[in-house]
């Protein structure tokens, strides 16, 4: 369904070209569910925003292919990149607050996806919701936020962002993310700011939606807990590369790159043996003055001087389980 190959994501700044997304190849099934974990700054969301082609000012993608439904999107005009975004492909941004408009009433902000992209215009549409298009878009849009689980949505359809919990705000995201039925849905951190019992309500959600209507989703998280219980697929990513990818339970149980076994070092445990927190040493790399070879190598307890030589290539460890080290055992 998705397949991106080589893509690369590049912001020219006066300290140096930042690769924010580099040489990236991922592929997603119909149905499945793929986790991209890392760090903050390490590319996570702009891989998304790649996938969509909102690269904002001055970035540009440099090179690559995103192989959507059997076409490179890379290849679109803006016209064939505007029916597919909301339609075909949506996404859920990281900040609701700053995402839905708060002039602008909750329940028209879910309906304008319906009209921009002439939903009520179809005959499987008015034929379910009738011929009356203000009626029909209304009812369309308190069934979204029924099926979310905005409670009186009645009410809540008169009321604005400020007077929505940062849950439900962010459940309304997800109901103009679903509006269209989009065979692709990107998360982008969609819990950030939410307290442990809405991020499992949210989660539970999105699960939902791919059990029932068999949509992809891309979740980011910085989280390997939250793509441990969530996802089929983890990809971890680390300065702009993909340093390790395979079903979740390998990558969980069998770690193979030091940094994905640093990032699961880092969780603290409530059950099983007492163990104290260890911290990956050092800082996050400055991807404007990257060199060859490993990224993670100043930070590698591991690494030895091939590892700061040359690009590191892909070690195929199990079946669909890789990753790009020097050291695997």
């Amino acid at each position: 369904m998705l397949k991106i190959e080589n893509l690369s994501t590049h912001f020219p700044t006066e300290r140096g070209l930042v690769k924010a997304v580099n040489n990236v190849s991922l592929s997603l099934g119909r149905g499945e569910i793929l986790g991209l974990v890392g760090e903050s700054g390490c590319g996570k969301s702009m891989t998304l925003l790649s996938i969509l082609r909102l690269v904002p000012f001055p970035g540009k993608i440099v090179g690559g292919k995103i192989i959507f439904n059997g076409s490179d999107i890379l290849q679109k005009s803006p016209a064939e990149m505007r029916r597919i975004r909301g339609k075909e492909i949506a996404m859920i941004f990281q900040d609701p607050m700053t995402t839905l408009n708060p002039v602008f009433k909750v329940g028209e902000q879910i309906g304008e996806a319906l009209r921009i992209h002439g939903l009520m215009e179809e005959k499987a549409f008015r034929l379910k919701y009738g011929s009356n298009k203000r009626h029909a878009e209304k009812k369309r849009v308190l069934e979204l936020m029924e099926e979310v689980g905005i409670p009186s949505p009645e009410v809540r359809y008169q009321e604005y962002p400020h007077q929505f919990s940062g849950g439900m705000q962010q459940r309304a995201l997800i109901a103009i993310a679903l509006s269209c039925n989009p065979k692709l849905l990107l998360a982008d951190e969609p819990t950030t700011a939410l307290d442990v019992t809405i991020q499992a309500q949210i989660l539970a959600l999105l699960e939902q939606i791919n059990r029932e209507h068999g949509t992809s989703i891309i979740l980011v998280t910085h989280d390997l807990g939250v793509a441990a219980e969530f996802c089929h697929r983890i990809a971890v990513m680390y300065a702009g590369i993909l340093v390790e990818e395979g079903p979740t339970e390998a990558v969980i149980e069998r770690p193979c790159h030091p940094y994905t076994r640093g990032l699961l070092r880092s969780i603290p445990r409530i059950t099983g043996e007492r163990k104290r927190i260890e911290p990956i040493p050092g800082n996050v790399p400055d991807l404007a003055g990257l060199g060859e070879g490993c990224p993670f190598a100043p930070r590698c307890h591991l690494a030895r001087a091939a590892c700061r030589r040359n690009d590191i290539p892909w070690q195929q460890i199990a079946a669909n389980h890789k990753v790009r080290c020097l050291n695997v055992t």
